[in-house]
């Protein structure tokens, strides 16, 4: 299934160029005319300029990224849509946001903010805000290591699903 998707987006990337709306429809078209009934995926679609500092984006069902502000606030990137494959003719909307150096966008799997310590509490949101807040003065690659760092010592071991983090830090 994620190979169909990422396959479909770099081909609708190539094609489709600059709009993002049409590259998120394609693999959404894709996906589901390739996928059982009851497959679906979650995606967010990211294009960042450099020059601007704009991050056009769309949420196709994905956990809301985190935008952590250089002077500490917070903003999720919740804007979106249906999970890509779940509709055949779903229209995505594209948004945008104005980020400025020194700010972090943290894209993260549900495995992240879903793991469970001994107790059986969950981690969440606060937890990842948490982590990066203690190494949010650091390089992206400090900032996922730091993240999965402190997720280990809350489940003390014992993660259970998969955990993916990605960082952009805005320079």
């Amino acid at each position: 299934m994620i190979a169909n998707v990422q396959s479909s987006l770099r081909t609708a990337a190539m094609f489709a160029g600059d709009d993002g709306t049409a590259v998120m429809e394609a693999v959404n078209c894709q996906v589901h005319a390739s996928s059982l009934a009851d497959r679906v995926a979650t995606l967010f679609y990211g294009v960042f300029d450099r020059v601007t500092r704009r991050l056009r984006y769309m949420n196709a069902g994905h956990n809301a990224p985190l935008v952590v502000r250089r002077g500490g606030s917070t903003t999720y990137l919740q804007s979106g849509g249906a999970p890509v494959g779940m509709f055949s003719d779903w229209t995505y909307q594209e948004h945008t946001i104005q980020l400025d150096a020194g700010d972090l966008v943290i894209a993260y799997s549900d495995g992240v903010v879903e793991t469970v310590n001994p107790a059986g509490e969950e981690w969440g949101a606060g937890g990842l805000i948490r982590a990066v807040g203690e190494y949010d003065n650091s390089g992206a690659e400090a900032v996922v290591a730091g993240v999965f760092q402190c997720l280990d010592q809350f489940s003390q071991g014992h993660q259970t699903d998969d955990a993916t983090v990605a960082v952009l830090r805005v320079l």
